[in-house]
This record gives C-alpha cells, sequence and structure tokens, in this order.
C-alpha cells in the first residue's frame, strides 16, 4: 500500500488534528483525529486517542477485526474522559475520529464524529463511507436540508457524538471490500467542510502522486476558505487482485 498525508494549522493558532500513518514495520492502519476543547486540551484529546487507538490495535487479541477495533476506539474514549475527569485544565476536551484498519482485499473503518473516510474507486465514483455524527449531518439523512446547504449552516460545527465527552460513546464500524488501484480518503472537516466531494475526487485522481495529491487537497482548502486545522491522509491499494 502507499500512503500520504498532510496535517496543517491553517489560519488556527496551533493545530489540533492527529494523525497515525503506518511505518514499512508497522500494521497496515491508518487514522485521523480532529480534537476539540481549546488552548491545548483539543491537541491532547486527539494525540491521546490515537495514541490509544494503535497500541491497543497493534496488541491485538482475541476477537475479530470489528470487535477489536470497537475495543480500542472504546478504550481510547476512557482514556480521554478519565484524564479530563482528573485535570480541570482539561475539562471538557473531546476529538473526533476515522480510521481504517487495512487488509488486502478488504478493510475495517470505524468513525465517531464528523471527521470522514471517502473511497475512491479505480472503476470510477466515490462514495462516502463514514457517517456524520453532526447536527447538520442528521438533517441531511432525514432529508430536510441539501449537502450544499449544510455547508453555510449556522450549526455546521455542531457534533453529536465525540470520544472524551461522555463515559462511553457509540462507535460505527463499517467492513468494505476494495481493489487494487482504489484510494481512500481521511480527513477532518476542515478540509471536507471546505471543499465539495467532487473537487476531492477529482484532485486526487488528476494527480498521480499521493503526496502532492494531499499537499494540493489543503492547499485548495486553504484558498477556500478554511477556517480550521485541516489532515487528510490517502491511502492507495496496490496488493489486492483487481
Amino acid at each position: 500500500m502507499i500512503y500520504a498525508y498532510k496535517s496543517e494549522k491553517g489560519i488556527r493558532a496551533q493545530n489540533e488534528d492527529s494523525v497515525f500513518v503506518p511505518t514499512k514495520s508497522e500494521m497496515s492502519l491508518v487514522i485521523v483525529a480532529d480534537g476539540m476543547g481549546g488552548h491545548s486540551a483539543g491537541n491532547v484529546a486527539s494525540a491521546l486517542a490515537v495514541k490509544t487507538v494503535a497500541a491497543e490495535l497493534k496488541r491485538g487479541g482475541a476477537g475479530t477485526p470489528n470487535s477489536l477495533v470497537e475495543k480500542a476506539v472504546c478504550k481510547a474514549n476512557t482514556a480521554i474522559y478519565e484524564l479530563a475527569s482528573k485535570e480541570h485544565k482539561f475539562r471538557g476536551m473531546g476529538t473526533t475520529m476515522v480510521l481504517a484498519l487495512l487488509f488486502r482485499s478488504r478493510y475495517v473503518a470505524a468513525n465517531v464524529g464528523d471527521s470522514r473516510l471517502y473511497h475512491i474507486y479505480a472503476s470510477g465514483g466515490m462514495k462516502q463511507i463514514s457517517v456524520d455524527h453532526s447536527y447538520v449531518g442528521e438533517l441531511v439523512a432525514a432529508g430536510y436540508i441539501t449537502q450544499e446547504q449544510a455547508k453555510t449552516h449556522p450549526k455546521r460545527n455542531l457534533i453529536t457524538r465525540a470520544l472524551g465527552t461522555s463515559e462511553t460513546e457509540r462507535v460505527d464500524i463499517f467492513n468494505e471490500t476494495w481493489e487494487k488501484g482504489d484510494i481512500l480518503v481521511l480527513c477532518t472537516d476542515g478540509l471536507c467542510g471546505t471543499l465539495d466531494d467532487d473537487v476531492i475526487e477529482r484532485t486526487v485522481r488528476e494527480e498521480a502522486d499521493l503526496n502532492r495529491a494531499a499537499s494540493l487537497l489543503v492547499e485548495n482548502a486553504l484558498q477556500a476558505g478554511s477556517t480550521d486545522n485541516i489532515s487528510v491522509i490517502l491511502v492507495k491499494n496496490e496488493e489486492a487482485r483487481s
């Protein structure tokens, strides 16, 4: 598999996003987390979430990939919640998270919050795999507003699920297949909340170099007026049989 990523603070004072991309010796796992809570708390929450999930999945254990992923994310929720409960300066901190545990011809994905996972198919088309746990996401799902209206809705930044803000949190798990040449896009809402889906897909398809594609996505989001941190991971499947 081929990996590329880019994470920028944008116009914000600091970058509260955290990402995980494996080295050659590590398991095929990618994670994007978007912290919240003000000051340094958002950065602490996202970093703790990524560190906890990566460590748990590396440790492995009995159970299916689905159950291991869910257990790891739930443990991250507990870790953040307990730290926030003990340290007043971290009170109320939390983070979104989207991840993919990758195999040759399939992957297990999970998300909490509004960071997204897109699947770009080599055969054509792009699909959002994750589900937005946000106020506007629920309005879109119910048919009350369109995706276009969601981008400018006054409550577009209100999320309905996050790691660390309550003692327990629900995790959405997805099982998908992918082919050689397919590309996954994991990103925070600093990217997908600014760029239209067709712009994201076109940028990735037109730029053969994944590192350059990741940089272009971030540059495009900044030029389009993103006011948040911007993080993106791209993964191309070079292993599965077509």
